[in-house]
């Protein structure tokens, strides 16, 4: 874009300055300042751009990896955008393989919508929806629907994957749809409490989620970056 530009401003100042021999400070001037001030609009509109990113993550159980999970971000101006996706593939009595696809959608600070879908060894276990109704959110589970009494949420689980928390956060989990405590247990790790009588230990690295502990009932596995 650069290479063409500086070739038009040849031809339309400088060639038939030369041509004519008509040379003057301003005849170098004026298309010097018309490239410094498109390369600062060039320079300011990257700057506003979209902002893209993906951050891997493998999937650990008793030390061997299982599965890998992808956190996808995209940043516009005041606007998130986040994907996560996961395969894990675990043997116990017989193979079990777990899909999961989250999505969230955040404008200015609030959670506009998100998504979680959940399928074992293909069926389907989890459908579930948030979306911003006005003063309100919507919440749809396994097409059951209800209304959530809550007028902005700011930070959902899907988030602390991006940045540290704070002790003693709500954090809304768009799969129980419903607010969780963080609670701080150590520098940078923190401790989720889930409904189901499970829990998570959530550690940072330089404000990065490096390592995620999963306490299940059946099983208990890592999730760290790659």
């Amino acid at each position: 874009m650069i290479p063409a530009l500086l070739i038009w401003l040849y031809k339309k100042y400088l060639g038939p300055a030369l041509k004519n021999k008509n040379i003057t400070p301003v005849t170098f001037i004026k298309p010097l300042t018309m490239v410094a001030t498109l390369l600062a609009l060039l320079c300011f509109s990257g700057g506003v751009l979209a902002q893209e990113q993906i951050v891997k993550y493998n999937v650990l159980h008793s030390g061997k990896v299982v599965g890998h999970m992808d956190l996808y971000q995209k940043r516009e101006g005041d606007d998130l955008y986040l994907k996560m996706t996961s395969q894990v593939k675990m043997r116990f009595i017989m193979s079990i393989k777990v899909d999961i696809h989250e999505e969230s959608v955040f404008q200015s600070g609030k959670l506009i919508s998100s998504l979680t879908l959940r399928s074992v060894n293909g069926k389907e276990k989890a459908n579930r929806q948030t979306k911003a109704c006005g003063d309100c959110y919507q919440a749809v589970a396994e097409g059951k629907s209800k209304q959530l009494n809550q007028k902005h949420i700011g930070q959902n689980l899907m988030l602390l994957y991006c940045h540290e928390p704070d002790d003693n956060a709500q954090i809304y989990s768009d799969n129980f749809q419903q607010f969780l405590q963080v609670k701080q247990v150590s520098p940078h790790v923190y401790r989720i409490d889930l409904p189901d009588g499970n829990y998570n230990f959530y550690s940072y690295t330089n404000g990065v989620c490096s390592k995620v502990d999963i306490h299940h009932s059946l099983y208990t596995i890592q999730i760290q970056l790659a």
